[in-house]
Formats: structure tokens, sequence, C-alpha cells
């Protein structure tokens, strides 16, 4: 498995290194990540914070602390792309979508889903093979 993956915002201001393993790779469905992206579920790998490196633009990236949860979206101020976000246990959540995008559109194969987590406080049923974890 590679150990460095690029991502970055649409407009290219900022660029982003993922190094390693993630600690999670899944559809989390889980009220907070609801809440903060207003998404059904989202689509995750998640990362140890030192695992994840600001190669360019740090200047353009900004910060929303959510005002009742805590999580933070991490977005580039120019085109709004939201490069990852905190949960909280501390670790830096970015969406398959971004990962795949920055990489011709094919998610690298070692970071797809392997399973559904907070299945149990899903809005929408996800018919596949994958193990749904309460």
């Amino acid at each position: 498995m590679p150990s460095k993956y690029s991502i970055g915002c649409d407009c290219g201001k900022t660029q982003l290194t993922l190094s390693g393993e993630p600690r999670v790779r899944g559809h989390c469905h889980c009220n907070a990540c609801r809440i903060l992206l207003n998404t059904p579920y989202h689509s995750v790998t998640a990362w140890n914070p030192e695992q994840i490196s600001v190669d360019q633009g740090e200047d353009s990236i900004s910060e929303f602390q959510h005002p009742t949860l805590s999580m933070k979206k991490i977005f580039c101020r120019d085109c709004g792309e939201v490069l990852y976000n905190t949960n909280g246990l501390g670790w830096k959540v970015v969406s398959q979508h971004l990962i795949a995008k920055r990489n011709g559109g094919v998610l690298p194969e070692e970071l797809s889903s392997i399973s559904h987590f907070h299945y149990a406080n899903r809005v929408v049923d996800v018919d596949d093979e994958l193990p749904k974890r309460e």
C-alpha cells in the first residue's frame, strides 16, 4: 500500500499529504457527522493528526468549530472545499470522495470502506455486502 496520498481543494490553493494507513475506513452513520456535514452518511478515512501535513496553502485554510459538537470542519477559505473534519476523538476525517477526486476519480482500493459503523443511527438503508456495525 502506498504510504502517501495527496489531497487538495478545488481551486488548487491547498495541498495536503496523508501518510501511512488510516485508523478507520468506512461509512459513518453517526448523528454528529450527519449534523456537521449535512449528509445522510459520510464515507471516510480517519487519520491520526500527525498523519496529515499541509504542503501548500496553509494561509488559505480556515476552520469552523461546530457550536454544540466537539467537531470542526477544515476547509479552503477561497473555494470552500472541505479538506477534512475532526471528530470527538481528535482524529482527522477525510472524505473518500475527496481522495478519489484528487486521484483521477478513483479511490485507491486500500482506502475503500470495509464496514458501516453507527449503523443503528442510519437515516437510509444501504444494501451492500459490508458489515453493519452498531
